[in-house]
């Protein structure tokens, strides 16, 4: 049953790809297409993407970005709003909580002018692994004082997993300040790991590099046009990240056994897939629109737990 499922998502990949279209891909491409990809192209639009008598909001708290993502009762996506953290969170963790609220509401207010109308319905949030369940609670504290109902929280690499249909492999979420690293068996964490080295430090060298300011370094970060010339001034930085993935592996028992994923839109660049690739010596599959992942898959758990089953 399971080769056969394998078989049907290479099939599936290479309809929507074409015939360059890589085969064994970790992820659903489905997902991909039906979920990450409207998300993430609701980004540039104001228009809502589908009818809804209730939300199903997911609340990501990033270190760089702040994402809202909307489902509607039938798990199908309504929007997606995006907000830079500023100094909100760090590694994952809220560190200034007005900050992060006010963040979030700038979202909310978005959203609320795209959908024409109040927004009614329930959220989640989730957090990193390995932190105490004390300092996770604040994600959900932030929901709660944006007037919502917190019905979920989970850890990031679990939401991820659901966004993406994948129950066993490695993501590595390539975050603002750490590379994280989680490995998954039938949709539960059962490794960790997070150390230094993230999008923050592709733009120290970038600054440096080009002998500019932070600010400057990050908008050129996020120049999708540049990004081809970007690479080799950051090919030090991609390494080791990879480095971290690959003693991580090891260290868990996990190496050559799993896929290995990358979400969050550090690696997002193109190249990056093979360099990490090369350093960990396993191919590295980077996810399609990696910054809706964790976002998605928290709106779409929180769907999965909680909306009434449909009558038909």
């Amino acid at each position: 049953m399971e080769d056969l499922l394998k078989i049907e998502t290479d099939q599936a990949a290479e309809e929507i790809l074409g015939e360059d279209a890589p085969s064994g891909l970790p992820y659903d491409i489905g997902r991909v297409r039906g979920l990450l990809e409207p998300l993430e192209e609701s980004l540039k639009n104001t228009a809502p993407l589908s009818e809804w008598k209730k939300l199903y909001l997911g609340f990501d708290l990033g270190t760089t970005n702040t994402v809202l993502v909307a489902l509607n009762e039938l798990g199908e996506p309504v929007g997606a709003e995006m907000e830079s953290s500023g100094s909100s969170v760090r590694d994952g963790v809220v560190v200034d909580y007005l900050a992060a609220i006010n963040a979030m509401r700038k979202c909310l207010d978005r959203l609320t002018r795209r959908v024409g109308r109040e927004l009614t319905g329930i959220g989640a949030a989730a957090y990193p692994p390995g932190i105490s369940e004390r300092t996770a609670r604040v994600c959900a504290n932030v929901v709660e004082s944006l007037g919502f109902s917190c019905e979920g929280l989970y850890e990031e690499p679990t939401a991820a997993s659901d966004a993406l249909s994948m129950l066993d492999g490695a993501i590595v979420d390539i975050g603002g300040g750490t590379t994280g690293i989680s490995i998954l068996e039938r949709g539960n964490v059962v490794y960790s790991a997070d150390e230094p080295t993230g999008g923050t430090h592709m733009t120290l060298v970038l600054a440096g590099a080009q002998d500019i300011d932070f600010d400057k370094a990050e908008q050129m970060k996020r120049d999708i046009e540049r990004h081809p010339h970007l690479v080799p001034m950051l090919r030090p930085t991609l390494e080791k990240m990879a480095t971290i993935v690959k003693h991580h592996l090891k260290e868990s028992g996990y190496y050559g056994k799993v896929p290995v994923l990358t979400v969050g839109g550090g690696a997002a660049l193109p190249g990056a897939e093979e360099i990490l690739s090369d350093t960990v010596g396993l191919p590295v599959y980077i996810c399609p629109h990696p910054l809706m992942v964790t976002p998605a898959g928290i709106a779409a758990r929180l769907w999965r737990e909680k909306a009434p089953p449909v009558c038909g």
